[in-house]
């Protein structure tokens, strides 16, 4: 099991709760799409996941080994200083417990594997697109060796061979995968189980 979630209760106003009562278990590997229409929980289902958001009631319980990255839907302020591409993913390097000689030769190759060579590698992250930022965050995550990856909206700002790549590398991805998602070719290419958050209720399709 990679997460345990019992009796989660959530709602950002008392009276209308987002969650009531939920309860599932989340298995190592599975690939999840969480899907809904907009303002139903969907991002704030991921946060209470990663918690960034407590519950109100119920418990969310990560496995020990889990090791959970996330990806979030608006992550201007993941940029708000005036770094370089260099300094910013030199930042992760450092998290991910690199160290020696080679740590230059990494950050290179890892910028290089997100698309950004020559001179690209000094621009401020200040400047950069929604998809270079896409991809930063997702040079952040390889770094990071996250086994479980929280995905909010991927996709959005990708061109279409961003979006190719990004589906190879998770159909290949060995760990657990939540993911929000808008993209029906994305979440039936990935989704090995879906959950669809509801006005009043959430439906579990395994």
């Amino acid at each position: 099991l990679a997460v345990e979630i019992e009796n989660l209760n959530f709602g950002y106003d008392p009276a209308k709760p987002l969650f009531k009562n939920f309860t599932c278990n989340i298995e190592a590997g599975d690939k999840i799409a969480v899907i809904g229409e907009n303002g139903v929980g969907k991002t704030t289902f991921l946060k209470l996941l990663m918690g960034q958001l407590q519950p109100s009631y119920g418990t969310i319980k990560w496995a020990e080994k889990a090791k959970p990255g996330y990806y979030a839907q608006d992550h201007a302020s993941d940029f708000a200083e005036d770094k370089s591409l260099t300094d910013w993913i030199t930042e992760f390097v450092r998290q991910g417990g690199y160290e020696g000689g080679d740590v230059e030769t990494l950050i290179r190759g890892t910028l290089g594997r997100l698309l950004f060579s020559g001179d690209e590698v000094k621009k401020s992250v200040k400047v950069i697109s929604g998809g270079e930022q896409g991809r930063m965050l997702f040079g952040k995550l390889m770094l990071l060796h996250s086994n479980v990856l929280l995905l909010d909206e991927p996709t959005n700002h990708l061109d279409m061979e961003s979006i190719e790549s990004l589906n190879t590398a998770l159909d290949l991805f060995k760990g657990t995968l939540v993911f929000v998602s808008h993209d029906r070719e994305f979440v039936s290419s990935l989704a090995t189980r879906i959950i669809e958050i509801k006005a009043d209720s959430i439906v579990d399709y395994k």
